[in-house]
């Protein structure tokens, strides 16, 4: 399925029709358009709904090639790759007139802004990007100002096809990547398309599942995305050693072609998704060493590197010459001296700082030496305290009993007078 790129390009065209028609700035007297498989010519009505409706306010052609790609269109037709060489052919032809429209002034430079654009969908794309290959070999190829290229839904343009050139026999076709040259090249891919945006880890199984529900979702509307309405995000510009850019837009899906599939899925979709986008590598996390290269300078690299104007001392002009001759001659000078005695001074300073440091020291030992005795005094009051808080409990209990037997004699003395009375 990758490798095939078949799309049914103008079959369910019709569905999208009502997509936004605004225009687009771009400069263009002619757009020539080429299909995908299935779809050897296009209406007009179609192209004019291209892109967000951007080529709606321009000529529109259409180039018409085979268009088919045995076995998978029948039996008799022709294989992609023969497809792709008809189409060549005749898209090289249509350039060759769209250019000759042009309006140029008497030295043969194009006046008004005037510009052709080749736009391919699908499989078609692959018929423009031939066209390119052959342009960047060809020393008489058109002024790269006279012309640019839109390819949508390129198979050839993903992270998973490598720099090798891989024939398959069954299409007849060597995919290989897209060629360096000196056009602008706009590049639009949907998101999760598995024609043109298929896992570059392919061994997540989810994901590719993800990408051919994408075949069906995703790959007919990009065709018809407006363009302006893509995130920044989601649009990087490369410029080749040629000079040439390519702008690559990715058209974001608002929601998991496999969750449109299979929408009891929908529960699970935000964790789906995490896993999916682990299978491209343009999600991978930033390498965690490249905010260092902005980090700040530390502070011991910062005394080492610092300019000129902050450490350096303007020369002294009036400096006498006999002391520029002291320094030539290697003699002590007064502000070597001067320097020195800061030194010494300084040492002074330390010694003092420890003798104070010591001398601080030997007050707090002292300190807490007495503030230990003050403490043990403490105790010893509070011994002899309880000591005399004892005898006086005892010689308070030693006077009651005394008192009670006082009383008791006294008691049985007036018990034996009332006797004696009583008789």
């Amino acid at each position: 399925m990758r490798k095939a790129s078949v799309a049914c390009g103008g079959a369910l065209a019709a569905v999208v029709l009502g997509v936004s028609s605004a225009a687009s700035g771009w400069a263009a007297s002619t757009a020539l358009v080429i299909g995908g498989i299935g779809t050897p010519t296009m209406h007009d009505l179609v192209m004019s709904q291209l892109l967000g409706g951007a080529l709606s306010d321009v000529e529109r052609e259409s180039v018409d090639w085979p268009a088919e790609a045995r076995p998978y269109t029948g039996a008799d037709d022709l294989t992609l790759g023969a497809s792709i060489d008809v189409g060549i052919t005749n898209l090289s032809a249509a350039i060759d007139a769209a250019l000759a429209r042009l309006s140029r002034d008497e030295d043969g430079n194009v006046i008004n802004g005037e510009r052709v654009t080749v736009v391919g969908l699908s499989a078609g794309s692959l018929v423009v990007t031939e066209v390119l290959r052959l342009a960047a070999a060809d020393p008489e190829a058109p002024d790269e100002r006279e012309i640019n290229f839109v390819v949508v839904a390129d198979s050839s343009r993903q992270e998973i096809i490598d720099d090798a050139e891989n024939y398959n026999p069954v299409y007849d076709y060597t995919y290989r990547p897209a060629p360096e040259t000196v056009y602008d090249t706009i590049v639009v891919t949907g998101e999760y398309d598995g024609f043109a945006d298929f896992p570059d880890r392919w061994w997540n199984l989810t994901a590719v599942a993800n990408a051919m529900a994408g075949s069906i979702f995703v790959h007919i509307p990009t065709m018809f995305a407006d363009l302006t309405e893509v995130p920044a995000e989601n649009i990087t510009v490369e410029v080749n050693s040629k000079g040439g850019s390519t702008t690559h837009y990715l058209i974001p899906a608002a929601r998991l072609p496999l969750v449109q599939l299979f929408p009891s899925l929908a529960p699970r979709e935000a964790e789906l998704k995490a896993s999916i986008d682990k299978a491209y590598t343009r999600n991978d996390p930033v390498p965690s060493w490249l905010p260092s290269t902005t980090a700040d300078v530390p502070e011991a690299v910062e005394d080492t590197v610092a300019t000129p104007a902050e450490d350096a001392q303007p020369a002294d002009e009036t400096q006498p010459a006999e002391e520029e001759a002291a320094v030539a001659d290697g003699e002590t000078t007064e502000s070597d001296v001067t320097v020195e005695e800061t030194v010494a001074g300084s040492d002074d300073a330390d010694e003092s700082s420890r003798d104070d440091d010591d001398a601080v020291s030997s007050r707090e030992d002292d300190d807490a030496a007495s503030e230990r005795d003050a403490d043990d005094d403490a105790a010893d009051a509070d011994t002899d305290q309880t000591a005399d808080n004892d005898r006086a409990v005892k010689r308070d209990k030693s006077d009651r009993g005394t008192k009670r037997g006082s009383d008791s004699d006294a008691d049985k003395s007036t018990s034996t007078d009332s006797a004696d009375s009583s008789d």
